[in-house]
């Protein structure tokens, strides 16, 4: 029997979840609509597909209540199905051997390996679309990013699968998710290299808990330079030749500023040195000394005794 305390506690953490999944997909909704719209993609890798089969997650369940009941389809890439019926083979191998194989992600899913991968394989042929391989654009994480870019792709990629490498690519097209993939796993080498990339919203499994990260600081990052850019050009409703304006405009006022400053910096001086004397242009105004008395005043003293 569940106290009362406890199913408190459990209902407020399930609120707590809806409240930041709806905070997360209103930020990606006012600055990039583009992903926010239905039907929802959700591209799945193989460690989330078998993580919810070993967990015995209902997944549209799932994903419905975490998206406010909107439509949704899940993707899964050609790559990602081939890993699944190699992981599992090497599975059945080892089972009938009794010598373990490299250690891989199939070693954290416990006992009955090969069922498990066999059936999140089965999983991403009947419930999703496949993406295949000639569909995947191959430098679609570099575009107009520079060399920079270029350099830590090439450093992600060296610890990923082929599979990862096609959900980092489908997901990082343009580098701003211009696919509109929200991504499912529990890689963390893959998390990571796609934290590192503005608009790609992740979910990931607690245990049997579906979880949607929040906006990632690479996110946040490159929708402050964006608002920044709105501003500077009163949200892109300016023309060039309206901004040169304002340009000038901003530096007379600039100038007329400075020049009011020393202006009542000049007078400021000019009262200290007429209150205090001190010194002002080179010159030094004597201070004006108060009138002193002469002698002791006559009624307030003794007479003298004759």
């Amino acid at each position: 029997k569940i106290l009362p305390c406890v199913r408190r506690e459990q209902v407020t953490m399930r609120h707590g979840r809806a409240k930041s999944s709806r905070r997360t997909l209103q930020f990606y909704r006012l600055n990039a609509p583009h992903i926010v719209k239905s039907p929802y993609k959700i591209l799945l890798d193989g460690t989330f597909l078998a993580a919810s089969i070993r967990n015995k997650v209902p997944l549209h369940d799932r994903f419905s209540k975490t998206l406010q009941h909107a439509e949704f389809t899940f993707y899964v890439t050609r790559s990602t199905l081939v890993e699944l019926g190699n992981l599992a083979e090497e599975a059945e191998k080892v089972n009938k051997s009794g010598v373990r194989g490299k250690r891989n992600h199939a070693t954290n899913l416990g006992e009955d390996v090969e069922a498990i991968l066999r059936m999140a394989r089965q999983f991403g042929l009947d419930e999703c679309e496949i993406i295949e391989s000639d569909d995947i654009p191959h430098d679609a994480s570099t575009e107009g990013n520079g060399e920079s870019s270029k350099k830590k792709k090439n450093k992600a990629f060296k610890d990923f699968s082929d599979a990862s490498i096609d959900i980092f690519r489908l997901s990082t097209v343009g580098g701003k998710n211009n696919f509109s993939y929200f991504v499912a796993t529990q890689d963390d080498a893959l998390s990571d290299a796609l934290r590192s990339m503005p608009y790609v919203p992740l979910f990931r499994l607690g245990r049997a808990v579906l979880l949607l990260e929040s906006p990632s600081a690479a996110s946040r990052r490159f929708t402050s330079g964006v608002e920044q850019v709105k501003l500077a050009s009163a949200g892109g409703l300016m023309t060039l030749e309206e901004r040169r304006i304002v340009d000038v405009l901003k530096k007379k006022e600039k100038v007329k500023l400075q020049e009011k400053v020393k202006e009542e910096e000049k007078k400021a001086k000019k009262r200290d040195a007429e209150q205090f004397g001190v010194s002002f242009g080179g010159a030094f105004t004597q201070r004006k000394e108060s009138k002193r008395a002469k002698g002791p005043n006559p009624l307030s003293c003794k007479k003298r005794k004759v």
